[in-house]
């Protein structure tokens, strides 16, 4: 349980009893009033300090992650129709490039 609510509520009562005693056709009273005022300002004050503070978000700087090391496998010889369809696709895109190349040139 929170501690700034009691001592709110203590505030809250001596007030009560300030504005009831100034009602009240009492002799003497004023001192009565005045030092119920004051601490019911005091018991605020507390209530106040007592209070939890905001949550504050720390920013910690984190290292990047290590990559990872990989085990590559060792290279395959490849067979003669693998390596002629990575030649064709090989020249295909290059084909594909110098025709691009070529229309950005002249526009």
């Amino acid at each position: 349980m929170r501690t700034d609510y009691p001592l709110y509520v203590v505030a809250i009562v001596c007030f009560i009893i300030a504005i009831y005693a100034y009602a009240a056709p009492l002799a003497e009273t004023e001192l009565y009033i005045y030092s119920l005022v004051v601490i019911g300002i005091i018991f605020i004050g507390l209530g106040y300090i007592a209070r939890p503070k905001g949550t504050t978000l720390s920013i910690t700087k984190t290292s990047p992650p290590k990559p990872e090391l990989s085990v590559e496998l060792p290279a395959q010889p490849k067979t003669e129709q693998q390596e002629e369809s990575t030649n064709a696709a090989t020249k295909k895109t290059a084909q594909k490039k110098k025709t691009t190349r070529r229309r950005r040139k002249k526009t």
